[in-house]
């Protein structure tokens, strides 16, 4: 019984959504796109059944135009004089020349392509000391990137100049460990023409302002590194072992600061802390096993004995280890 009352519904209900159908003008849908059809007969046997069609079509159905590439009508591509086309077939053939240009400018492409670019740099500065380039590993590499053993060349002249291994951490006046260069997604280096002012390349770090008083680099090494009276905190077994005019002389330092002469009066305990302490290499034993204490910026040193890139125009290749072509930079 209750199947054949549910059966009764469907039935009904297909009925009523018929009939809405029909009179919200199903049929004159349905008619009106059987009248878009065109005449199938014509492209099977040829113009010569061209007057057949259906019952419902009109007798002025007629195929739209054909089309070029270009969006033009036959018609309108037989209007176009011999200038215009002449025209177009001189910028297909100058964008042609300008891509195999563009490609033997910029060489074979490196895997690395796209992972570390030029960045920007004074390549036409005239002394070696003041000539440098910067690299920037972009943020979204998936792991360090080595670029110890890339290249830098000028297209041009053919100079070549290698990327050597650096020191991380660097410690001043000693031999230091030379490891190769990494770039971190998102890091920076300072590639410099002339040799480095410390002896080797290196990775900043937050003692590293210290070295900006001892020595010229270029550009500037930043000068940020935690504060000189963070050295010396007030307490009273402090103020017992170097005195207070210590902490006094303490406090008025500025950061990375290493103070060139001190006052008569503090205790020798005292000048035996500031050296300890308020000094590149000291910063460094108190602080390189902090979080934060590597910086994502590398100084680079190629070891030039003279200029490497031209003061006027150059095409300079950034080539990775195989001397594909990772990075092009012009002026």
């Amino acid at each position: 019984m209750i199947v054949r009352i549910l059966i009764g519904f469907a039935l009904v209900t297909v009925i009523i959504l018929f009939l809405v159908w029909l009179a919200t003008g199903g049929i004159q849908e349905v008619a009106a796109t059987a009248r878009g059809i065109s005449n199938p007969f014509r492209f099977i046997f040829g113009e010569g059944l061209s007057a057949f069609r259906l019952p419902w079509q009109p007798d002025d159905l007629v195929r739209g135009p054909i089309v070029n590439a270009d969006g033009e009508s036959a018609e309108e591509e037989e209007k176009r004089s011999p200038e215009e086309e002449l025209s177009d077939a001189q910028k297909e053939y100058d964008a042609i020349i300008q891509d195999l240009s563009e490609a033997q400018t910029f060489g074979e492409p490196s895997p690395h392509r796209g992972k570390v670019m030029i960045a920007q740099g004074t390549a036409t500065e005239r002394s070696p000391t003041a000539e440098y380039l910067e690299l920037e590993a972009v943020w979204d590499n998936t792991s360090p990137v080595n670029v110890t053993g890339w290249s830098f060349q000028s297209a041009l002249t053919g100079v070549r100049a290698h990327i050597p291994r650096g020191a991380h951490p660097f410690a001043l006046g000693t031999v230091n460990t030379q490891s190769d260069i990494y770039l971190d997604p998102g890091s920076t280096a300072v590639v410099s023409t002339a040799s480095s002012p410390v002896g080797t390349s290196f990775r900043e770090n937050a003692c590293t302002g210290y070295l900006a008083g001892l020595q010229t680099f270029t550009p500037p090494l930043e000068r940020s590194c935690h504060a000189s009276s963070d050295a010396l905190p007030f307490t009273a077994e402090n103020l017992k072992t170097y005195g207070e005019n210590c902490y006094d002389f303490v406090q008025t330092l500025p950061s990375c600061t290493f103070p060139a002469s001190t006052p008569s009066d503090i205790s020798p305990a005292c000048r035996i802390f500031l050296a300890n302490n308020l000094s590149y290499n000291g910063c460094v034993q108190n602080h390189r096993h902090e979080s934060g204490f590597a910086r994502d910026s590398w100084r680079i040193y190629l070891n030039a004995g003279g200029e490497l890139w031209r003061n006027s125009h150059d095409i300079i290749r950034l080539l990775d280890a195989e001397g594909k072509t990772v990075d092009v930079v012009s002026y």
